[in-house]
């Protein structure tokens, strides 16, 4: 294998990971995709330049984005709001059973503005599950909830955006 070869696997098997952990970190999305192939970028050079071998790849890679944080939050003065580029449900499996004609009637634009209108927790909730992939457990961990609490506070939203659209 070549140094290219496993950067595409280990690129693969840690992106899910790695992004999940910037993006519960910093405001906007952006600023979180940024932040993340900055990460990987440096991970490149470095594997490119280095012969060593990591022995935790992602231990190593959590830690650059760590730095790569660090350094973003003292370049901003202020916190801003999450912002995303829109594509709220990516994922088409909803325990919650979001019914069909909901999205029938409601462009993805129109959700995602009602979900931006939202308190910053239940938009982390919301983006946090559609647009991440991440389950109840690992969002009550990310947000340091009970799993029942972020379990209702999804139903509600859900069910007020079904009542807005009806």
């Amino acid at each position: 294998m070549n140094k290219h070869s496993d950067f595409e696997t280990i690129y693969r098997a840690t992106f899910n990971t790695l992004s999940k952990h910037v993006y519960f970190k910093v405001a906007k999305m952006s600023d979180a995709e940024d932040i993340v192939q900055e990460v990987y970028l440096d991970y490149y050079r470095y594997i490119q330049a280095q012969d060593k071998a990591i022995e935790n790849v992602q231990a190593y890679l959590i830690q650059i984005a760590n730095n790569k944080l660090s350094h973003y939050y003292k370049d901003k003065a202020s916190f801003v709001s999450i912002e995303d580029d829109g594509h709220i449900v990516d994922q088409t499996e909803d325990p919650l059973q979001l019914e069909h004609n909901v999205l029938d009637k409601a462009t993805l634009d129109q959700i995602f503005t009602e979900i931006m209108n939202l308190d910053e927790t239940d938009q982390h909730i919301m983006l946090g599950y559609y647009r991440f992939g991440l389950n109840y457990r690992e969002l009550s961990e990310k947000l340091d909830m009970p799993e029942s609490t972020i379990k209702s506070r999804a139903a509600k939203i859900i069910e007020q955006l079904r009542e807005k659209f009806k």
